[in-house]
């Protein structure tokens, strides 16, 4: 039988280099580019913290928008480290990180460091996973997914970083041409 942690190991480090080949080159313009009005980002507060709006994607306690707002570059990637983040910390940890302990990037440059901690830190609780514990639920910190086991997550996680990851690639392709897009 081949060895799950091992494939996942493979499958995410392709994918997330692939994903950060995608980011070269990116601007603070491009980084907090608003498509369209009232795009959800990762804006500073008055106390001059970054912070993601919408929590980030994860549960408020509020109903979500409908339909959702789009969102930045910004936002896709402020969400995609706060997966690694809340998801590690509840899986290889103590599960007390909430959305406002996660320090947000101010900027393309922060972006790229923010994501590689967040991978790094993902990548070697995943690298520590034995067979068994693969095909084990993963506990009451998962709330009503606490019987699913830590192949699930990890699969979650990453389907988490391919669409989003494409999102971002495709919000890049679109400001690029930006000027065109009035003239559709």
């Amino acid at each position: 039988m081949a060895d799950i942690g091992n494939s996942l190991e493979k499958a995410f480090d392709f994918v997330w280099g692939r994903f950060l080949d995608r980011l070269d080159g990116l601007s603070d313009d491009e980084y907090f580019w608003e498509p369209v009005p009232d795009c959800w980002s990762v804006r500073q507060d008055a106390a001059g913290r970054w912070r993601i709006e919408g929590d980030g994607g994860g549960p408020t306690g509020e109903p979500a928008p409908d339909p959702p707002p789009i969102t930045t570059i910004a936002w896709r990637i402020g969400h995609i480290g706060a997966t690694f983040i809340g998801f590690g910390d509840r899986l290889f940890a103590d599960g007390k990180i909430t959305v406002d302990d996660v320090e947000f990037a101010s900027s393309a440059t922060g972006a790229r460091a923010y994501l590689d901690g967040a991978y790094r830190d993902w990548r070697a609780g995943i690298g520590g996973i034995d067979e068994q514990r693969w095909w084990s639920p993963i506990g009451p910190a998962f709330g009503l997914y606490a019987k699913d086991s830590t192949v699930d997550l990890a699969l979650h996680v990453f389907d988490e970083i391919v669409h989003h990851g494409a999102e971002v690639g495709v919000l890049r392709d679109l400001y690029r041409r930006r000027s065109e897009l009035g003239n559709l």
